[in-house]
C-alpha cells in the first residue's frame, strides 16, 4: 500500500502564484462555474452560525487567550453547489445499482476533485483574501472542499470577529471561539465556516470492564458468571468459523483502523493472535503509518488513546486473521481531531484503502455545522472512491453529549462521527441472559487450548448497563420509572447502574444549523437544528420509523463490558500509563473491554472477508445490507431470524433480529426525560408519558439496527450478488 502523497505548501511558492499552477491535474475543474460572484467587502459580513461550541459560556470563561497564540492548520469548509451536491448523490446512487452503467465504477480523489469539488476560482479568491489579512495557506483540498491556513488568536479575534477563550469544562482547560465566526458577504455562498475553532477533541468509543463487587439489599449483580469472548469465541457465535473453513480469512484485503495515537506496543497483537490461535493464518500481519499528504500529519506518539488503538487491531484481526491491519494515526492539531487528517491523506494516495473503522465520535450538536459538513464531504469523498466505512455508533444510549456520564441530561442526539449517509453506523449488543436463560447452556466450564467456550450462537438484546434498563428492572422485580424504580432505591454497592453505558442509537437531528448555546444545557438538538435527510436505502425497511431523517444504528455486534450479565471482550494491552497489565498466559487476566469501538472493527472485518469473496470493493455497503434486511423481514418481520431463539434460530438468516430489551437510560432534567417521582427519570421521547428511548422491536430499530450478523450467511449475500453491471 502507497500511504504517502508529496506536497509543496501553497505559501513556500509565493502569493502571486495561483492555485491553478499549484494543484495540476485537478485544475480541470476550474470549470465548475464560481460561487463567489461579488467584490469583496470587509465592511459588509455576514455571521457563520452553527460555529461556536456549546461550552463555550459564561460559567466556563476564564478569558482571552494570548493574541499571539498561534493556530496552526485551521480548516475553512467551503460549500458545493446545490447541483454538484445533487450530482454526486446521484453517482453514489448509480454506483449500487446494478442496472447502471456507473455500477461499481469508483473514482480516484482527483476525479472526486473534478466533478464535486470547491471551484479553483473560488479557492484562489479565498486564498488571496486571507493572505491579505495576514494568514499563510498550507494546502487546499479541492475534493473535500478545504483550505488549510495558519495564523494567530489576534488574527482569527480582528479577522473573523471571533475571540478565543480560556474554558475551563469538567476541570479541563480548552479553548475556544465565544462567538460565531464573521465573514465578508461575498464570500458567504462558498463558505460555511471553519472546523474548528477550539480544541475539543472526540472520545474513544471504548469502555473497560468495571471491577464491581455487588452487594446489598438488591443482591448481586444478576451476573451468572465471568465469561470473556476470545476470538475463537467470536467465530462461534457470529459463524465465522464456516467461512474460514472455506478459505475465506481476509487474505489480500487491509483494514485501516483510523486514530490519534500509535500503538504502546506491537506485541501485544502478536501475543493476542498467539493466544487465540490465530498465528495459523500466515498471512495477517500489522502496520503503523503517519500518513503523509495535504492535510497536516505529525506523529502521535502514544498517548491515553491506545487503548482504543490496541482495541481496533485486535479484534479486526480476529474477524480477518489473514488480512494486513493498518494502525492509521496523526497527530491532532489544535483544533483537528488526527484520525480525519490521516483519513483524508489515505483517500489522496495512489492506493486509498477500501475497508477502514472509526471508534470516536461526538454529538452533531457539540461538533457543529462545520465540523459536521466537513465530515460529510470527508465520508463522501470515501464512499465515491469505493471505500467501505465503518463507524461506532456511540457508548450512550441515544444521549450523545452524555458520554461516560451518570445520567443523561441533555436530550436525544446522535454522534455527528456515525451519522452520515456515507458510512456503516455499528451499534452494540450484550449475551441475552435475562432470566431464565443460564450460560451453561451456551459455555463451556473448560476453555479449549485457544480459550474457546462458546458453544454456539448465543441470545442477544441491547448493550445497557444502565439502571433504567427494563431487562436489569425485570431481574430486580422493580418498575423503570417512579420512586419505586431500580434507579431510585439503588444502594451504593450499585452505583455502578448510574451510567449512560449502552449502545447508541437515535435519528440525526442536528447535522446542519446551530443547536441551543449559552445556557445550562448547551448541546440539546434544538434551534435551526436539521438532521441528515433519511437515505432511500433505509427507507421502507419494516420497523424503521417515517421520520424522513437518517437513523442509527445501522448494524450490531456484541459491545458489552460485562457489567451486567458478565460476558466481554479480552484484550491485551500493556501500557501501564494506561490501566494495561501484562498479557500474561490466562486471557482472563488480561484489560476487559466493550463498547462499540469493538463491534465497528469487527464489522470492517466482515467486509473485508466480503471484499475477498467477491473479488471487488463495495463503497458504502448500505444499500446492499438494507435490501438484504427487507429480503429477510418483509412486511411484518421473521420471527424464525429472533435473536432471542439462540441456537435455534433459523440457521439461513443473514442478520440476527434483536428484539428484546432496550438502550434506555438513567435521566435528570426537562429534555426527553420522564420523571414521575423518584431520584431519577428515564429517557423517553416524551417527558408527558413514558415512550421508551429506545426499544428493541422486530425488524429494524434504533437499538440495535437491522441486528447482528451471521458471517458466513453476510459473505454469502453479498457473492451471489453482481460485481459488474
Amino acid at each position: 500500500m502507497h500511504l504517502s502523497v508529496r506536497y509543496r505548501s501553497i505559501s513556500a511558492l509565493g502569493f502571486s502564484l495561483g492555485l491553478s499552477t499549484l494543484l495540476g491535474a485537478q485544475t480541470s475543474n476550474a470549470a465548475i462555474k464560481p460561487l463567489i460572484t461579488e467584490p469583496i467587502n470587509d465592511a459588509r459580513t455576514v455571521v457563520l452560525s452553527g460555529n461556536t461550541r456549546p461550552e463555550a459560556k459564561p460559567a466556563n470563561d476564564q478569558g482571552l487567550v494570548s493574541d499571539s497564540m498561534p493556530l496552526a492548520h485551521l480548516q475553512m469548509v467551503l460549500k458545493r453547489s446545490v447541483a454538484q451536491q445533487a450530482a454526486a448523490e446521484q453517482l453514489l446512487k448509480d454506483q449500487a445499482d446494478v442496472s447502471s452503467p456507473e455500477y461499481h465504477k469508483w473514482l480516484t480523489n482527483e476525479q472526486v476533485a473534478e466533478q464535486f469539488g470547491a471551484g479553483a476560482q473560488d479557492v484562489d479568491t479565498i486564498e488571496v483574501w486571507l493572505k491579505s489579512k495576514g494568514f499563510s495557506i498550507n494546502s487546499v483540498s479541492l475534493a473535500e472542499g478545504v483550505v488549510d491556513f495558519s495564523g494567530t488568536a489576534g488574527l482569527v479575534r480582528t479577522v473573523f470577529n471571533a475571540p478565543l477563550h480560556r474554558l475551563v469544562v469538567n476541570g479541563k482547560t480548552h479553548f475556544g471561539n465565544t462567538n460565531d465566526p464573521q465573514i465578508p458577504a461575498a464570500l458567504a455562498s462558498a463558505v460555511v465556516g471553519i472546523a474548528a475553532l477550539n480544541d475539543f477533541m472526540p472520545r474513544p468509543m471504548y469502555v473497560a470492564k468495571a471491577k464491581t463487587t455487588a452487594t446489598g439489599p438488591l443482591g448481586y449483580a444478576p451476573t451468572y458468571g465471568t465469561n470473556y469472548l476470545s476470538a475463537g469465541d467470536l467465530a462461534k457465535i457470529y459463524d465465522f468459523d464456516n467461512i474460514f473453513g472455506i478459505g475465506f480469512t481476509g487474505e489480500g484485503q487491509t483494514i485501516v483502523v483510523i486514530e490519534d495515537t500509535n500503538l504502546y506496543s506491537t506485541n501485544d497483537w502478536v501475543t493476542f493472535r498467539k493466544a487465540f490461535g490465530l498465528t495459523k493464518y500466515t498471512h495477517g500481519n500489522l502496520q503503523q503509518v503517519n500518513p503523509a499528504g495535504k492535510s497536516a500529519c505529525g506523529n502521535p506518539g502514544v498517548n491515553g488513546d491506545d487503548d482504543e488503538a490496541a482495541v481496533d487491531v485486535e479484534w479486526s484481526s480476529a474477524a480477518a486473521p489473514d488480512a494486513t491491519i493498518v494502525n492509521a494515526a496523526c497527530a491532532d492539531t489544535m483544533t483537528q481531531f488526527g484520525g480525519f487528517l490521516a483519513l483524508s491523506n489515505l483517500l489522496q494516495s495512489a492506493t486509498p484503502p477500501k475497508v477502514v473503522s472509526i471508534s470516536y465520535g461526538e454529538a452533531e450538536a457539540s461538533l457543529g455545522e462545520a465540523e459536521n459538513v466537513y465530515i460529510s464531504a470527508l465520508y463522501q469523498t470515501a464512499a465515491l472512491q469505493g471505500v467501505s466505512l465503518y463507524v461506532s455508533s456511540g457508548d450512550e444510549g441515544a444521549f450523545s453529549a452524555d458520554a461516560h456520564q451518570s445520567f443523561a441530561y441533555h436530550g436525544i442526539g446522535v454522534s455527528g462521527y456515525t451519522s452520515t449517509p456515507y458510512n456503516v453506523s455499528v451499534g452494540g449488543t450484550d449475551v441475552g441472559y435475562y432470566p431464565a436463560i443460564h450460560p451453561g447452556e451456551y459455555f463451556t466450564t473448560k476453555n479449549s487450548p485457544t480459550f474457546v467456550t462458546a458453544l454456539s450462537y448465543i441470545p442477544e438484546v441491547p448493550w445497557n448497563n444502565s439502571c433504567a434498563g427494563s431487562l436489569v428492572a425485570n431481574y430486580y422485580g422493580l418498575p423503570v420509572t417512579g420512586p419505586n424504580s431500580l434507579c431510585s432505591n439503588l444502594p451504593y454497592s450499585l452505583n455502578y447502574y448510574e451510567t449512560t453505558a449502552s449502545g447508541s442509537g437515535g435519528p440525526s437531528g442536528c447535522a446542519t444549523g446551530a443547536a441551543t448555546v449559552g445556557d445550562a444545557y448547551g448541546n440539546v438538538v434544538s434551534g435551526t437544528c436539521k438532521g441528515y435527510p433519511k437515505p432511500e436505502w433505509q427507507s421502507g425497511t419494516f420497523g424503521n420509523p417515517g421520520d424522513r431523517v437518517r437513523d442509527i444504528p445501522d448494524v450490531s455486534l456484541m459491545a458489552s463490558n460485562g457489567n451486567l450479565w458478565g460476558t466481554y471482550y479480552a484484550l491485551c494491552f500493556s501500557d501501564p500509563a494506561n490501566q494495561g497489565v501484562p498479557c500474561g498466559p490466562d486471557p482472563g487476566n488480561w484489560v476487559g473491554v466493550g463498547g462499540t469501538s469493538v463491534s465497528s472493527p469487527i464489522w470492517a472485518g466482515i467486509q473485508a472477508l466480503i471484499n475477498q469473496r467477491t473479488r471487488t470493493f463495495w463503497g458504502n455497503p448500505n444499500p446492499v445490507l438494507y435490501s438484504l434486511a427487507k429480503s429477510e423481514f418483509g412486511a411484518s418481520g421473521n420471527s424464525s431470524c429472533d435473536a432471542s431463539l439462540g441456537r435455534g434460530i433459523n440457521a439461513h438468516c443473514v442478520f440476527h433480529d434483536v428484539t428484546a430489551g432496550d438502550i434506555v437510560v438513567d435521566c435528570l432534567g426537562i429534555y426527553d426525560c420522564y420523571t414521575p417521582g423518584g431520584l431519577l427519570g428515564a429517557t423517553s421521547t416524551s417527558d408527558i408519558v413514558f415512550r421508551p428511548a429506545y426499544s428493541a422491536t422486530p425488524g429494524w430499530d434504533f437499538a440495535t439496527g437491522i441486528g447482528t450478523a451471521n458471517a458466513f450467511n453476510v459473505v454469502s449475500a453479498f457473492a451471489h450478488l453482481p460485481t459488474t453491471p
